[in-house]
């Protein structure tokens, strides 16, 4: 994987993090919390997990000064 399809699918789901389909208010509850607060809080956790993953699996694309996919 090359350092910008690495850098593109992690700003795609830091931006799927944020509750953009909640613009109206609801009265329900999910474990306390609004929907919009529920939703933003399991993405977060799920973006935490796929860096986690990201990191451990493609530390040395990011490191590398080149971005060739070759090497």
């Amino acid at each position: 994987m090359t350092r910008t399809k690495l850098y593109c699918l992690l700003t795609f789901f830091l931006v799927a993090t944020v509750p953009w389909l909640f613009t109206k208010s609801h009265a329900a509850q999910i474990f306390g919390f609004p929907p919009w607060a529920f939703y933003s809080f399991c993405t977060t956790i799920l973006y935490a997990v796929i860096v986690a993953i990201c990191l451990r699996r493609y530390w040395s694309v990011s490191a590398r000064d080149d971005d060739d996919p070759e090497s």
